[in-house]
């Protein structure tokens, strides 16, 4: 039943994306159930479902993806205006400097969701991932050189605060993934 149900969601939401992508052309609906297809067995292969379905957790799950999504769509948009306007001025005000912040988010999706929308954001990125000590923390396919449990933000001016801004990214996936 998990595998059902599991292969009926993605499939759908794989239909919905090709249909948006070609404007559910009727030339198209071969290669796009074939398309479908492929790519939900795929996806089922390469991540299989793992527990069941909670459904009663989708009506807060969409809400909060949907309010993370807003507030990093108004995060970028407020770090575009905020990079173009500091580039144009004379003297350029960009001091760019390093801060260190906690990781927060356990290891998993809802990190490196957190990871990904942080480097999206104009004005900062994560430079590296580290452990206490400040050793660079790498994961391989086999092991982790040291466990992370901070993020260096590389950014255009401290004022901007990045720790702040990253704080309150893992605040909105964690409740979007819980």
């Amino acid at each position: 039943m998990r595998w059902a149900v599991a292969a009926s969601l993605r499939a759908v939401v794989l239909g919905v994306l090709w249909a948006a992508f070609t404007a559910a052309s009727s030339e198209y609906a071969v290669y796009g159930l074939l398309s479908v297809a492929g790519c939900t067995a795929l996806s089922l292969w390469l991540m299989p479902p793992q527990a069941p379905a909670r459904v009663d957790r989708w009506p807060r799950r969409i809400w909060f993806f949907a309010v993370l999504g807003l507030w990093f769509l108004w995060q970028s948009v407020l770090g575009g205006i905020d990079v173009a306007v500091r580039s144009l001025r004379h003297p350029v005000r960009i001091a760019p400097t390093v801060v260190t912040a906690p990781i927060d988010l356990p290891e998993g999706h809802a990190r490196q969701v957190a990871m990904v929308l942080m480097n999206l954001m104009p004005g900062s990125m994560i430079q590296r991932t580290t452990d206490q000590e400040g050793i660079t923390a790498l994961v391989t396919t086999n092991a982790e050189t040291a466990k992370p449990v901070m993020v260096e933000l590389h950014t255009l001016a401290a004022e901007l605060d990045p720790a702040r801004q990253w704080k309150q990214l893992q605040h909105r996936v964690v409740r979007a993934f819980d």
